[in-house]
């Protein structure tokens, strides 16, 4: 091959060999400049919340079961057996209605039988009056018709003994005895008078007391058997609603047993109890919100009605009784409740959801977002606080935007993009 060719042929072989080294230190000083740039700058997505003057609230959670304002048991006040039933379970009811009654024909021939015991009474008073006391007094007038009779004829014979004397025909003696029976007599006389005069007012009187002690007895008696009456007709003693009921027609009832249970749910109550570090800082009147999972999910509303003065010997808590106020028909006694009695109420004042306010080393800060959407770490003090807020007292103003998710992975100068504001 004569050297023409050869260089034909080199000369381009060459030529490549060369561009692609060129190309390869090309590429090679290109990806060293790439390694040597600084990384793009991390921006973070964040949500905040706007400071405002706001009402922060400080709770105390609990719990109780629902209880009715009053709950009666119907015991009836005599035995028997029931003659017809007015009501059934969960009827309404007011004070005075009649539940049931019971069978009636024995008390109603004690009632007969008191009221006839009665009249008779008052006849024999109105006899004992009239007959009996006229007949007494007859008497007493008697002895003294007799006396008279007697002490007449006395002073007549007198006569003839003094005139017997005077004439020398009888002893002084005789006289004499004659003198002392006229006194005696007229003695005998005055006394049965007098007696008498006694006796029309004490006969009377005796025999009215005794009349009329009958009369009340007879009328006491009467009065028991109709107030036994009356009580066959069992009445509900308060307004509210039959909550259990255990008889039917026929049935027997007892004035030990229990008939029927009414509940006032006017009303309702639920009783708690708190400890010393509470019991202060509750008073009535405070508000309370109650939540009854199983007659609602929006909560009542319900206030704080006593507080007791000392506490319980057994437990050392104070009992509180709270009211609910207008509860619907859905809310029963029995049911569980969960309750927040406001303890503290701070008003206009800076408050952050409970997960902003993050603590090291025994320090507490928020991040707060500045005009250039950077994150500033910021020192802050606390105050109260309840179970989605707390109050910030220092190191926040209002109109700060204070992040509220997104937190974890901020360091103090992290750029951060708002994704939303609260």
């Amino acid at each position: 091959m004569n050297a023409t060719i050869i260089k034909k042929l080199l000369y381009p072989a060459i030529a490549a060999a060369m561009i692609a080294v060129a190309i390869m230190g090309f590429m090679n000083s290109t990806h060293s400049d790439a390694g040597n740039l600084p990384p793009a700058a991390a921006v973070t997505s964040v949500e905040v919340q706007k400071i405002g003057p706001e009402t922060i609230e400080q709770y105390v959670n609990t719990s109780s079961k629902v209880t009715a304002n009053s709950e009666i048991s119907v015991m009836p006040k005599v035995g028997g057996t029931v003659k017809k039933v007015h009501v059934s379970l969960g009827d309404s009811v007011k004070a005075g209605d009649v539940l049931f009654e019971i069978d009636d024909t024995t008390l109603s021939l004690q009632a007969a039988q008191a009221a006839a015991s009665l009249s008779s009474a008052q006849a024999s008073f109105e006899a004992s009056v009239g007959g009996n006391y006229d007949s007494q007094l007859l008497q007493l007038q008697s002895s003294i018709d007799a006396y008279e009779l007697q002490y007449d004829e006395l002073m007549k014979n007198m006569a003839k003994v003094k005139t017997l004397y005077e004439a020398g025909a009888v002893p002084k003696s005789e006289l004499d005895n004659m003198e002392t029976n006229v006194a005696n007599l007229e003695l005998q006389l005055h006394t049965a008078q007098e007696n008498l005069r006694l006796k029309q007012g004490l006969i009377l009187e005796e025999t009215k007391k005794t009349g009329q002690a009958s009369i009340s007895q007879a009328q006491v008696s009467l009065e028991s058997a109709q107030l036994q009456l009356g009580y066959t007709s069992v009445l509900a003693e308060i307004d509210g609603v039959i909550s259990t009921s255990n008889i039917t027609p026929g049935s027997t009832v007892s004035a030990q047993n229990v008939a029927m249970t009414i509940v006032n749910t006017d009303n309702l109550k639920l009783p708690i109890s708190l400890s010393e570090n509470h019991i202060n800082r509750v008073s009535v009147g405070s508000s309370v919100s109650i939540t009854i999972a199983a007659a609602s999910e929006t909560p009542y509303e319900g206030i704080v009605a006593h507080v007791s003065p000392a506490a319980n010997s057994s437990t050392l808590l104070y009992p509180v009784e709270v009211h609910l106020n207008q509860a619907d028909n859905l809310v029963k006694p029995g049911m569980f409740a969960s309750l927040k009695l406001v303890v503290e109420t701070r008003e206009n004042t800076v408050s952050v959801p409970l997960n902003a306010v993050i603590e090291k080393s025994g320090e507490k800060f928020v991040y707060i977002v500045d005009e250039d959407q950077i994150a500033r770490q910021i020192m802050v003090e606390t105050g109260i606080s309840n179970d989605s807020h707390i109050e910030i007292t220092k190191g926040v103003t209002t109109g700060d935007l204070v992040v509220v998710k997104g937190h974890t992975f901020l360091s103090h100068g992290s750029a951060v993009s708002i994704a939303a504001e609260n």
